[in-house]
């Protein structure tokens, strides 16, 4: 039987309790997954820490920004260490050094072990962080396997030409160029 505390999930977009402090939400969610206080609350400072929080850590997230509400996200969604970690476009609203501390907090949490499931339209970090890829469109399976066994068979340089050359839509420069004509 697969217990609740095995699993994390990062949603894109989540309704937060933002009348609760980071601190707060933490604990709350730590809770739910039965986790001792005492390394709740080591971890809840370490992790605010790490993701630049701790001065927010007892602010009521109400006015907190996407990003600030992102990372508090993630934090809930990791605080339990979870063998299997589902994340939808987890890097939604984060600036460009938490994206990068993100990318390299899942690479990591890959090389140790944990199976991830990462929904995004980011193809350069599925790319990079993949084990195995799987291409869906209009919600049909049209590509599985590896970053190399895909770009192997499509004779593409990245997963975004893979992407583009899969779903057949590869008008995206003439596209462009139109969309720059009609704004002069």
């Amino acid at each position: 039987m697969l217990k609740i505390q095995r699993i994390g999930y990062i949603p894109e977009n989540a309704v937060l309790y933002d009348v609760l402090t980071p601190v707060e939400y933490l604990r709350f969610v730590s809770g739910l997954h039965q986790m001792e206080e005492t390394v709740t609350i080591r971890k809840i400072n370490e992790l605010l820490r790490l993701f630049g929080l701790e001065d927010k850590r007892d602010v009521r997230m109400t006015n907190f920004s996407k990003g600030m509400r992102q990372k508090v996200l993630l934090i809930s969604g990791l605080i339990h260490n979870p063998d299997i970690i589902f994340l939808d476009e987890p890097l939604s609203g984060l600036d460009a050094n938490a994206v990068i501390l993100v990318k390299e907090i899942l690479l990591q949490l890959k090389l140790s072990g944990k199976t991830i499931f990462y929904s995004s339209h980011i193809m350069d970090v599925v790319e990079k962080i993949s084990d195995r890829i799987i291409i869906i469109n209009k919600g049909e399976v049209i590509a599985d396997g590896s970053f190399e066994t895909l770009q192997s068979e499509a004779h593409k340089a990245s997963l975004e030409n893979i992407f583009t050359s899969l779903t057949g839509d590869e008008k995206h420069q003439s596209t462009a160029g139109e969309f720059v004509e009609v704004l002069k």
